[in-house]
């Protein structure tokens, strides 16, 4: 697809002067003010990342009365219900603050709905389990915000509600005792971005520093460990808190928590014996404990989390792998079957697909597939009983939270955030719906936002690649939303031998002047006949790195994009 070049630059006098204040290369200088770090002050947070950093969690609204809810709960000795969600951020919100109220003393139970029958959300079915266990006290985590009527028939049947959730807050809050989001209209927390299971942090490490129990036994372990896995999963930036606790949440799961959980997750996962990165996470481990909630039930996810039970994790472990498999079969038929659907000539300003046979666990996933090969937002629908449940994702441009708000009169209901939603609507209000967020989706766009952009931190020499700067850039993960790994570019480059290696990779050789390293692009080998023109030259972008193999390391750069060669 063809992309728009977007090369950063910055005034070459303030970034020298950085550079020397800072004591850091000119490169990773002109990054962090792409980053808009430009003071000693933010680039030390940000390079150094301290748990002294994490906020008072009682700067979040309502904090205080919830934390004070959860001691009468522990001196009334009453059962406690967590309602939570059956995807990554929910099912470890879930572990993490069972746990955290177990560790207190309270007997603690869950609840995760599944995701064909309960559908997302606290449901009446969590309310009935609550009954049920003779709890006292309803918490939710990742989940929960828009549950006005839910939260109403609680407390009509004396139960109280503490809501603990991340997505954008409707006009009218639930008439719970405490609503805890930072995205709250109200809230004057410093740092917005939070996944559901920081929230669920936030609320864990309020309790143990109120109670007096040990923050550093069990915060800054078992509780990093899923918080990294949940914030990672969701996708919320890499900054702030939650680079905070990313980067030391992968230090947990490197070190393998005091439950058995990840060593038979990474064994299942072929990952055994390599370091533990955000990128590995995401490609990994996320997918098979989303696997569960997507195509069955999630609830075992939660007691791998929870059990201290080796043989149990391994069993686990080996279901979710089962698990796995079976999602990736389904998804691969839901895409093409999405895919036959669509005139690629003409795709529409939004995508807007739907279908009686295709399972509603993976739509979000296919959807988020078509957004990257037509690069505009695209929503696909479950259909069953003439009811369309949807999952859409989105472009940056576009806020698709926003924008199906303003279809608020031909759904049932909605929710999600500026890039990621679900929908449910009736299925004789589909033209309508199609037609109108097809218009919405047109006036909010200019011709030039659905062109994907390629960001190029900075240009760059091949010269200047060495295994040094490769391990100054490292100094910048975890990588993720808002803090992608780095892309440079370079010009007049010369193609050595290009060939296409594996079934779709593009693997040469790069020359620039007398400098000359290997590069491969991963699924672009549909160029290979454009760069096999001896003499030309192109520019290319790429990701600078090391190639281990045999034991021997060399350098070598992941292409990312190439064009003709640029005259300046």
């Amino acid at each position: 697809m063809k992309k728009r070049w977007r090369v950063n630059r910055t005034n070459i006098e303030f970034l020298e002067h950085l550079s020397k204040k800072a004591s850091i290369s000119l490169t990773l200088a002109q990054i962090l003010i792409n980053r808009g770090l430009k003071d000693l002050d933010s680039i030390k947070d940000f390079l150094y990342p301290s748990l002294d950093n994490l906020h008072n969690p009682f700067l979040l609204p309502d904090m205080g009365k919830a934390v004070d809810r959860i001691k009468t709960a522990m001196s009334k000795r009453e059962i406690v219900l967590v309602c939570g969600d059956y995807d990554v951020d929910g099912i470890t919100s879930t572990a993490l603050l069972v746990s955290a109220l177990r560790s207190a003393g309270l007997e603690t139970f869950y609840y995760i709905p599944n995701r064909i029958i309960q559908g997302y959300g606290f449901s009446p079915e969590g309310i009935k389990k609550a009954r049920s266990i003779g709890a006292g006290l309803i918490i939710t985590v990742d989940c929960g915000i828009s549950a006005v009527d839910e939260v109403a028939s609680a407390r009509s049947s004396g139960l109280d509600v503490i809501i603990t959730d991340h997505h954008e807050p409707p006009q009218r809050l639930p008439d719970a005792l405490a609503v805890i989001n930072p995205r709250r209209i109200d809230s004057e927390y410093p740092f917005k971005g939070l996944a559901g299971v920081g929230v669920a942090y936030k609320l864990a490490q309020a309790l143990l520093q109120d109670t007096g129990y040990k923050m550093q036994d069990t915060v800054t372990g078992e509780f990093l460990a899923l918080a990294a896995l949940g914030t990672i999963a969701d996708s919320v930036p890499l900054t702030g808190e939650n680079r905070i606790l990313v980067t030391y949440g992968i230090k947990a799961l490197n070190n393998n928590p005091s439950r058995p959980w990840m060593p038979y997750l990474k064994d299942s996962a072929g990952i055994i014996n390599r370091d533990i990165r955000s990128g590995l996470l995401a490609y990994t481990i996320i997918p098979r404990i989303n696997a569960a909630g997507r195509i069955g039930d999630a609830n075992e996810v939660v007691e791998l989390f929870l059990t201290q039970d080796a043989s149990e994790a391994k069993r686990i472990s080996d279901f979710l792998e089962e698990q796995n498999r079976k999602r990736q079969k389904i998804e691969e038929g839901v895409f093409r079957s999405a895919l036959a659907q669509i005139d690629a000539s003409d795709p529409g300003h939004a995508i807007v697909l739907y279908s009686t046979e295709w399972h509603q666990g993976v739509i979000g996933i296919v959807a988020s597939r078509l957004v990257e090969m037509f690069y505009r937002p695209a929503i696909l629908f479950s259909v069953k009983d003439s009811i369309a449940k949807g999952s859409g994702r989105s472009i940056p441009p576009f806020n698709i939270h926003k924008g199906i708000s303003e279809c608020s009169d031909l759904l049932l209901s909605y929710g999600g955030h500026s890039q990621a939603a679900g929908i449910k609507l009736h299925i004789g209000k589909m033209p309508d719906f199609t037609e109108k967020i097809n218009i919405i989706v047109e006036s909010a766009l200019r011709d030039k936002d659905v062109i994907p952009s390629i960001e190029i931190e900075a240009g760059m020499e091949l010269s200047d690649i060495n295994f040094n700067l490769i391990k100054e850039l490292s100094r910048l993960e975890p990588f993720g939303m808002a803090n992608q790994e780095p892309v440079f570019g370079a010009k007049s480059i010369e193609i050595l031998n290009p060939k296409v290696v594996g079934t779709s990779h593009l693997k040469m050789r790069v020359k620039q002047r007398s400098v000359a390293m290997d590069a491969i692009g991963f699924n672009m080998g549909g160029l290979l006949s454009e760069l096999s023109n001896p003499g030309a030259k192109v520019d290319v972008a790429f990701v600078p790195g090391i190639n281990d193999w045999n034991g021997n390391s060399s350098l070598q750069l992941n292409l990312k994009a190439v064009r003709p060669g640029s005259k300046n």
